[in-house]
């Protein structure tokens, strides 16, 4: 097993942010199991486990003993008293707000659904979500952003997203700091998505991960390595603008057959309905999987999905795919139809097969990927308040 801890003076953050992930994240729950897993000695983890519980973020609790004769065995958890995280994401149709405790237990949320006319509507609803999220608590220490693409992470900041009425140019970051007075971390939807995928749902156990969300648009969170994928200039990747088809249908960014042109939720819809006849609920058609049209236009949405993914994988050769937002709806068989094509198809690592889950937070992965975008920055050692 790789040792994650580091035995130096100037690491002392670093071991007490790992030590409270594996706490948080439920890795685990005692002295023992925390020195073996991060290579830490005993004396170390004994220290940095008294100085968290001293500040509040871990308790001690008794737990279930199988010996007949003894000391109940002695377990760690966060502790009540632990500061909270809230998170707020931005969407097209819609801005949702969470309060989480440290292990993304919801303790509060709210959405505000609307199409956004202009960049001050957009951001009086984050306002007035983050003002209920805040209203009454004391424990806040940080606030995570997250928001469709384009966006700029190192400025904070969302661009022009597509299919978004021209809204854009937030510098989304540097407002919510000012009016919260409070630290704000912010990355992109998806991005955020992955890594509260890794950190507490189905990416458990990845370093290399590709989540691809489909809804208006098609988006992906990537992890290499363990860490978030960015650019230098602060840009979050982009799936839906891979060209599936260089002679294919003319798409607003300005390229030809793009992803989502051909996947999105709203073309779906579309064909749905003209299928069938019947305009009903999105979601509604993925229960009528057994209607030979249905069934049609479904495989071949995963055949045209497989080509934008696989391009990637040969790139990326990710552990995982996990599917979020729309594909929440996916029957299971289409879920692995898609593992099968993707596997079939990709070029790299062949001997080994790439699972393909839905992620599990479903709907939301990204409202809790943006409160997690703060809640991380205490698993890196920063925001600790411990010198």
């Amino acid at each position: 097993m790789t040792k994650l801890g580091v035995n130096r003076d100037n690491q002392k953050k670093i071991n007490r942010g790992l030590t409270l992930k594996l706490i948080a994240t439920q890795q685990c729950s005692s002295r023992i199991e925390l020195s073996r897993v991060t290579g830490l000695t005993k004396m170390a983890i004994s220290q940095i486990v008294g100085e968290l519980i001293a500040k509040g973020y871990v308790v001690e609790v008794e737990k279930e003993s199988t010996a007949e004769l003894g000391r109940r065995p002695v377990g760690l958890e966060i502790s009540p008293r632990a500061p909270r995280y809230a998170g707020v994401q931005v969407q097209r149709g819609y801005c949702e707000a969470v309060l989480c405790d440290m292990q993304m237990k919801v303790l509060k949320s709210e959405r505000i659904v609307r199409e956004w006319t202009d960049s001050e509507e957009l951001m009086e609803a984050v306002y007035t979500l983050m003002d209920h999220m805040l209203e009454g608590e004391e424990q806040v220490a940080a606030i995570g952003a997250a928001s469709i693409g384009p966006v700029s992470v190192k400025e904070g900041r969302i661009i022009h997203p597509l299919y978004f009425n021209g809204v854009g140019d937030i510098p989304i970051k540097s407002l919510l700091e000012k009016r919260y007075e409070m630290p704000v971390y912010f990355d992109h939807d998806n991005q955020s998505a992955a890594l509260v995928e890794q950190l507490y749902g189905n990416g458990r156990g990845y370093q290399d991960i590709l989540l691809v969300s489909v809804g208006r648009g098609v988006g992906c969170g990537i992890l290499v390595d363990g860490q978030r994928m960015h650019s230098y200039s602060g840009y979050a990747p982009e799936i839906g603008h891979i060209s599936i088809d260089h002679n294919g249908i003319p798409c607003v960014c300005g390229n030809v057959g793009c992803l989502e042109r051909y996947v999105n939720s709203t073309v779906m819809h579309r064909r749905f309905t003209e299928a069938l006849g019947q305009d009903l609920e999105y979601h509604r058609f993925y229960t009528m999987t057994d209607r030979p049209e249905i069934d049609k236009i479904l495989r071949d949405q995963i055949h045209n999905l497989t080509q934008g993914i696989v391009n990637a994988l040969n790139i990326l050769n990710s552990q995982i795919v996990l599917l979020g937002m729309d594909c929440a709806y996916w029957p299971e068989e289409y879920v692995q139809l898609l593992e099968t094509e993707i596997n079939e198809k990709k070029f790299g690592n062949r001997e080994v097969r790439i699972p393909v889950k839905k992620t599990r937070f479903l709907y939301q992965s990204q409202v809790l990927g943006a409160a997690c975008n703060a809640v991380s920055q205490v698993f890196s050692g920063e925001l600790l308040g411990i010198s």
